[in-house]
């Protein structure tokens, strides 16, 4: 029989399971459910790149520049789109094929926020269709700020590694503070500036971890040998304008495999609220993409991973929860672009892949509690203008300096560890017109600023004795690291505005979140890995409640 996506499996009403959002959380829950068996639904925006994608050219970046006449369409835009003139943000890396992924203006729209840029995604894969594929687990200390159980996790941390396949080096100077996972694919090879850095470390490394600074190559989503039916990466330096042979772990290739199984279906929907009833089943209420009438669809389980912003919206309003803030954390990031001078005028090997080379952690209290960490890209593919319209000198003389400069290059990203205040909240509003928005509110107190000033101080004082010599530091605005959590925190103690151990959300008998709402701290690290295995937890425990 064919895969059924016209939301009835089987001649029946109801599914066993809906699982909202197709994101690293949505595809992994949805995964697990499906190969045990379960009728599954899930409801997702499924947007895709219609536009680009069919334009790009499987070959290097070199090698298109050279001789695709059409490149400027997919670089720049048909309409300049990928020309971001605003500050410095999350867009940083998100060229013209993969706007897609944020373009939804209506649903933007929804979102009220004076100082933080609120990123949601309705895309096939949620923001993971862009997202860096940087993937280390927490720490046995990050995991029990953030309410899970080490021993309980690792096995969904194992089971991530093999499915999705994570590159990296099991035994260099990050081992120890990175968090455990098995089995490691072989690392990718890192390119001749990361190269040199990194020899750098080694004949400075006993200095720098009396200073608390540790190096190594990061933990990547990306194969470096095949997997199924996706391919090794190439070392095109296209990864941040197409993915090609899917050697970047994204979820879309999860729903692809799942779309094939008769017990699987997907529908194209928005989800409004839900509630439960005395049947048994969750009712949904759904809003067709391109309808303007609403649906109703039913669930033994309903299981939420729209992503934290998403999950808030249609939990406050499916309990009536108007005007009461639920807490956000979040991660900060600060850009760091920085000039390699010992490395004028040497060889600089086109053949490498676009993602973080290297990854540096910094444990400031020697005890592995307030790690900070930070990734070094060099900055090969992505166009030249957003390091121009940063630098201090006029646009002429700028441009004639970064192009010969241009190899030589690169960008730290140092994120921050993030926990819950009475500043930093989420509260769904309504409008008069009977329409409501989400209202955010996020800011950090004196201790917090200081505290992050002063990590990122001593990491580009670490960065000048690796031969980085930073240009300036860019501090974006709260929010467009997209990393966002905690709104509905996993504790103990019944009533409203919590999820408990098992991830089942709080007066509810059958809806159970697995995105990262329920998470009650953001270490200071890309949340994505334990997102995917604290989903499979998730809907382990849903499936043993059917």
């Amino acid at each position: 029989m064919a895969p059924n996506d016209s939301g009835e499996l089987n001649g029946r009403t109801a599914a066993d399971v809906i699982v909202v959002g197709s994101g690293v959380s949505g595809a992994q829950a949805a995964a697990l459910l499906v190969e045990s068996g379960c009728n599954v639904v899930m409801l997702d925006g499924g947007y895709r790149d219609e536009k680009y994608a069919a334009l790009i050219q499987t070959k290097s970046f070199a090698e298109i520049r050279r001789s695709d006449w059409q490149q400027h369409r997919y670089f720049l835009g048909d309409e300049f789109e990928g020309i971001d003139l605003g500050p410095v943000g999350a867009g940083a890396q998100i060229t013209p094929p993969r706007l897609y992924v944020l373009d939804h203006k209506h649903w933007n729209e929804t979102v009220e926020n004076p100082g933080f840029v609120a990123l949601q995604s309705l895309a096939l894969g949620g923001l993971a269709a862009a997202w860096g594929a940087v993937s280390f687990p927490f720490t046995d200390h990050e995991l029990e700020e953030s309410g899970l159980r080490a021993e309980e996790i690792a096995q969904y941390y194992d089971e991530i590694a093999r499915c999705v396949g994570i590159s990296g080096d099991q035994h260099d100077d990050l081992s120890g503070l990175r968090g455990e996972i098995t089995p490691l694919r072989p690392a990718l090879k890192t390119d001749s500036n990361a190269t040199a850095i990194l020899d750098k470390y080694y004949q400075k490394r006993l200095r720098l971890r009396r200073d608390g600074v540790y190096l190594g190559r990061p933990l990547m989503a990306v194969l470096t040998e095949p997997l199924g039916n996706r391919e090794r990466n190439s070392y095109t330096d296209m990864d941040f304008w197409s993915n090609f042979g899917a050697s970047v772990y994204r979820p879309e290739s999860t729903v692809t495999e799942l779309r094939q199984r008769q017990n699987f279906s997907y529908r194209r929907v928005l989800v409004t609220r839900f509630d439960e009833g005395p049947s048994g089943l969750v009712h949904v209420e759904v809003q067709p993409i391109e309808e303007k009438t609403g649906q109703n669809l039913y669930a033994k389980i309903l299981v939420l991973a729209a992503g934290t912003l998403g999950t808030a919206r249609i939990v406050l309003r499916s309990f009536g929860k108007y005007d009461l803030p639920v807490p956000l954390t979040c991660n900060s990031h600060t850009y760091v672009p920085c000039i390699l001078p010992g490395r004028f005028g040497k060889y600089v090997d086109p053949s490498r892949h676009s993602l973080a080379q290297l990854t540096m952690i910094l444990d400031p209290t020697s005890d592995g509690r307030r790690l900070v960490q930070g990734q070094f890209y060099s900055y090969g593919s992505l166009l030249m203008y957003k390091l121009l319209k940063q630098s201090p000198l006029p646009l002429r003389e700028s441009v004639l300096l970064f192009q010969r400069l241009a190899p030589y290059l690169g960008i730290w990203v140092i994120q921050h560890e993030d926990v819950q205040t009475a500043d930093k909240f989420v509260v769904l509003r309504r409008r008069a017109d009977g329409s409501d928005f989400l209202e955010i509110a996020f800011c950090l107190d004196s201790v917090e600023e200081q505290r992050q000033r002063t990590s990122e101080a001593k990491m580009i004082r670490a960065m000048r004795r690796l031969g980085c010599w930073a240009i300036k530091r860019i501090r974006t605005a709260h929010g467009s690291s997209a990393h966002y959590a905690s709104t509905f925190p996993m504790r103990e103690e019944p009533g409203f505005g919590g999820t408990s151990l098992s991830g089942r959300l709080h007066n509810t008998q059958r809806v159970y979140v697995a995105d990262g709402s329920s998470l009650r701290y953001l270490p200071a690290k890309g949340p994505s890995l334990t997102l995917m295995a604290n989903a499979r937890r998730v809907a382990a425990t849903a499936l043993r409640n059917l």
